[in-house]
């Protein structure tokens, strides 16, 4: 049986996991049929903005699966953008290796990169370096 029936769940499971660590949730899939990519959670931590792209594996998958759409969120504006991979406690020690290869990716951008393995809390494998573009786009 699955961690989580859907997407969704995993939002509202997470929502409460990153608020336990302090982050004050503004939103889920804000901007949803108006950005693209939309905004899957928004938080805030001393008026530091962070957006979050949230993917969830049931089955292997491409490890980069969502890095696209994590770098696409820095045009948003906001201070700093994680992708966030959950991955399905069924897929073991391949989960942890999928997780290994898209770190050593996205440490190669600006993007900070987090895991959860099953209903466990986000584990933080890549620091977000802040959003490059802001001063750009954002004035």
């Amino acid at each position: 049986m699955a961690d989580f029936a859907d997407e969704s769940e995993v939002y509202t499971y997470l929502s409460h996991r990153l608020g336990e660590r302090g982050l004050k949730i503004l939103g889920r899939r804000v901007g949803a049929g108006r950005l693209s990519p939309d905004i899957d959670i928004l938080a805030e931590r001393e008026r530091v903005r962070i957006g979050f792209e949230v993917k969830y594996f049931r089955s292997p998958s491409r490890f980069y699966e969502g890095l696209d759409e994590a770098l696409a969120l820095l045009t948003h504006c906001l201070d700093e953008v994680y992708l966030l991979h959950v991955f399905d406690s069924s897929l073991g020690e391949q989960a942890r290796e999928l997780a290994r290869k898209a770190a050593l990716l996205v440490s190669l951008t600006p993007v900070g990169y987090m895991a959860m393995f099953g209903r466990s809390s986000p584990e933080v494998l890549v620091e977000a370096r802040g959003n490059p573009l802001k001063e750009l786009l954002c004035q």
